[in-house]
């Protein structure tokens, strides 16, 4: 039983408190949620696509962002037609997509409300993680969470 009486004092909560501080360390995330659930992903440069089909033209368009810790930021426009909202100034063609690449920044939230015409796919990194059926709102949000919080995806 003397391992249990060198349990005592002060050095093993020192121990603890050592091995649990890195947890409490504040990270930059990106926050994609439908108000139902939600994907954290860590920052360092994170690319989102969006694809849907615009509701009036009802041609496809693509939005591809970049976040990280600064925020959100608008990096390519492409779409297949023009009309209600979309750019009228092309920098080239690719895949029967107009293209444009900007550099737009958007802050730190962003909402993007879809209805099941627009047939959305939200991807991260290449990875589809929504493709909302039903009349969404999806929010992207940069914000600072506890390591803890974005390790158990609750950020």
């Amino acid at each position: 039983m003397k391992w249990v009486r060198s349990l005592k004092g002060p050095l093993p909560i020192l121990f603890a408190f050592l091995l649990l501080f890195p947890l409490l360390i504040p990270v930059h995330v990106l926050v994609v949620s439908d108000g139902h659930s939600s994907r954290v992903y860590y920052l360092g440069d994170v690319t989102v696509e969006i694809d849907y089909i615009h509701s009036v033209g009802r041609s496809e368009i693509r939005e591809v962002l970049e976040a990280n810790s600064s925020g959100l930021y608008a990096k390519e426009m492409w779409w297949k037609d023009f009309g209600a909202g979309l750019p009228e100034d092309i920098q080239y063609m690719e895949d029967g997509f107009y293209v444009k690449k900007i550099n737009i920044p958007l802050g730190k939230s962003l909402d993007f409300w879809f209805i099941p015409i627009n047939r959305a796919k939200i991807k991260v990194n290449g990875e589809t993680v929504f493709a909302p059926k039903i009349e969404t709102l999806m929010k992207f949000r940069v914000k600072r969470c506890l390591l803890i919080e974005t390790l158990v995806g609750r950020c």
